[in-house]
C-alpha cells in the first residue's frame, strides 16, 4: 500500500537507526527502497544484511554520485505503492503508529495530497535542542508556505499518483522538497498531524543540509514562481532576505540556541 524511500550517502553513522525505526512501524504493508548514492563508507555493508532479513527492503546503489534530487526520482520511478513516505538517513520515526495514522487520514480525506507531522530536533550528539508542531490546517499552511517549508521531510506521506503527475523532484533546483510541496499544493490540500512522530538530526554536514545558504536564496525564486497560487508573497520576500542575512550568525551559535531559533522560525 505504501512505498518508503530513503536516499543515502555516506550514512553509516546513522542509517541503522533509521532503518530500524521503519521496521518498527505497526503498519506493515510497505516496500522500503533504499538508494545509495555512491557512498564511499560502510553504508552498503550495513544495509545489505537487512535485505536478507526483510524482503520488503530493496537496496540499490548508484554507480556514481548523482545528487539527492536524481536519486529520489529514481526511487519514484520504481515505487509500487499507492502512497509514498520519505525518511532521511539520519532521521528516525519515533511513533510506531506514524504510518497508520497518516494513511487513515489520507484514506478519509481524498482531497488531501500530503500530510506531515511534528518533530523533535536533536544535535549530532543525540541531545534534544527543540520540538515543535508544524502548521496544521490547509489554510494555515498555504498562508505560510511561500516563506517557509511547512513540512519536515522525513514526516511526509503523499499520493504516488499526484507526485508522478507533476513530474517528481525538479533536478535543477535546490531545496527540492520545498519545491515539490509547492507544486503538489496546486493539485490537492495539505495537512500536518499534531504528533511528534519524527526525530530529526540537525547537522550542517548532513546529506540534505548541503549548501544551505544557496537553498535560502532558492526559496526566494520559489516565492516568485508560485506567487499566483499562494498568499503573502511580499512577506515571503522580506523574511527570505532576512534569513539570508542572519544565516552566517546562526551557524556560529551553539546547538541549543540554534534549536530555539528553529522553533521560533516555524512560528513566525
Amino acid at each position: 500500500m505504501i512505498s518508503i524511500i530513503m536516499p543515502a550517502y555516506n550514512g553509516a553513522k546513522w542509517i541503522e537507526k533509521a532503518i530500524l525505526s521503519v521496521l518498527a512501524q505497526s503498519f506493515a504493508d510497505f516496500e522500503f527502497i533504499i538508494i545509495d548514492d555512491g557512498s564511499s563508507d560502510d553504508t552498503g555493508e550495513i544495509v545489505t544484511p537487512f535485505t536478507k532479513y526483510d524482503k520488503r527492503i530493496k537496496y540499490i546503489k548508484n554507480e556514481h554520485n548523482l545528487g539527492v534530487q536524481k536519486t529520489r526520482n529514481i526511487a519514484l520511478s520504481i515505487v509500487l505503492g499507492e502512497y509514498i513516505a520519505e525518511i532521511d538517513q539520519d532521521d528516525e520515526w519515533i511513533d510506531k503508529d506514524k504510518l497508520k495514522k497518516q494513511i487513515e487520514f489520507l484514506e478519509n480525506n481524498q482531497d488531501y495530497v500530503l500530510v506531515g507531522t511534528g518533530v523533535i530536533v536533536i544535535d549530532e550528539g543525540g541531545s534534544e535542542i527543540a520540538r515543535y508542531f508544524m502548521p496544521e490546517t490547509d489554510l494555515e499552511i498555504r498562508k505560510k508556505i511561500l516563506r517557509a517549508n511547512c513540512f519536515i521531510h522525513s514526516s511526509v506521506i503523499y499520493r504516488a499518483k499526484s507526485v508522478k503527475e507533476i513530474g517528481g523532484y525538479t533536478v535543477t533546483k535546490m531545496s527540492e522538497d520545498h519545491d515539490l510541496w509547492l507544486r503538489l499544493g496546486r493539485v490537492g490540500k495539505f495537512a500536518n498531524l499534531e504528533e511528534y512522530a519524527v526525530q530529526y538530526c540537525f547537522s550542517p554536514k548532513g546529506y540534505n543540509s548541503q549548501d544551505k545558504f544557496l537553498r535560502l536564496k532558492q526559496n526566494l525564486l520559489f516565492a516568485q514562481e508560485h506567487k499566483d497560487f499562494y498568499p503573502n508573497y511580499y512577506l515571503a520576500i522580506i523574511l527570505g532576505w532576512a534569513k539570508i542575512c542572519f544565516y552566517p550568525i546562526f551557524t556560529l551559535m551553539p546547538s541549543r540556541l540554534q534549536g530555539m531559533f528553529l522553533k521560533l522560525h516555524k512560528k513566525i
